[in-house]
């Protein structure tokens, strides 16, 4: 067990331009993405086209076309979409590494927000190339969330396998998390199906007393950050958890930012939190 606090303020002066660097760069990144050169009609025709409908030779797979591709599993009458997003560098020839991310309950809404060309904002899929990592984003709605309902989440262990027959991927490197009700989410899967991944990671979520923190080993590890601004999941209430269950664990990793409140990756500069955060995870394991 670790904790890092991760400063916005004081920063030797190398490393004050450097992080500032970071964040102009981050800004002006953000600014290219809001203005999406493409409709949400668009967005669906290329993310659809972008899918693998059919399988390779035995024993080899299709190469795809890097960016985003749309998928569905189905869980009873739920159609369930997910995106799935292929860094340039993937090599159909050899093993990847994956990341489950699981979003918040803002865009759990009526509807499943696939359609919508803004998904390409998302943090997490900013990590993708410089991690040549394939990303894995499943879509829930009001009353398909992962809250409590298994199905939901079994869902996702099929997206998963859906993924394996379709994309080269490397088993012993499958990561899972995600942000509020997504990183509380992340729980189920610690006490319910560890062996499947080599780690997980949390971002503005607060555990509660049922979780199996002997779960949560070196081998397979937890690294979580939350905001000490966070008016959701108030700072004190997660520090308190952490002092609470941090002598239960070995392997939960447990790091903070100052200030940029409960959605602090969406703002300027918030996807180098959430790089680093995804970055030690998976390099944990060549430690």
């Amino acid at each position: 067990m670790k904790t890092v606090i991760i400063p916005n303020k004081q920063y030797t002066k190398s490393g004050f331009l450097l992080f500032h660097v970071l964040i102009l760069f981050s800004f002006f990144a953000t600014a290219q993405e809001s203005k999406s050169p493409i409709t949400n009609e668009q967005w669906l025709k290329m993310i659809t086209g972008n899918a693998i409908t059919k399988a390779g030779k035995p024993n080899a797979f299709v190469k795809p076309k890097p960016g985003y591709a749309l998928y569905f599993s189905q869980s009873g009458s739920v159609n369930e979409p997910y995106l799935v997003y292929v860094p340039g560098s993937y090599d159909p020839a050899r093993a990847n590494s994956v990341v489950v991310f699981l979003h918040g309950a803002v865009l759990a809404r009526d509807e499943f927000q696939y359609k919508n060309v803004e998904n390409t904002t998302e943090p997490i899929f900013s990590v993708a190339d410089e991690l040549n990592t394939i990303i894995i984003f499943p879509f829930a709605r009001q009353d398909f969330r992962w809250s409590g309902q298994s199905p939901v989440f079994e869902n996702i262990m099929n997206m998963i396998k859906q993924v394996e027959s379709t994309y080269n991927v490397d088993k012993k490197k499958i990561y899972l998390g995600g942000i509020s009700m997504g990183g509380i989410a992340t729980y189920w899967f610690i006490n319910n199906r560890p062996e499947v991944f080599a780690g997980f990671y949390t971002v503005s979520a607060l555990p509660g007393a049922d979780v199996k923190f002997s779960n949560i080993t070196p081998q397979k590890p937890l690294y979580s950050i939350n905001a000490k601004d966070d008016g959701t999941f108030p700072f004190s209430e997660v520090n308190k958890a952490h002092e609470q269950y941090k002598s239960k664990t070995s392997g939960w990793y447990f790091s903070t930012v100052e200030t940029g409140g409960h959605r602090f990756i969406y703002a300027n500069g918030g996807k180098i939190y959430l790089k680093k955060l995804v970055s030690d995870l998976m390099q944990n394991q060549t430690r």
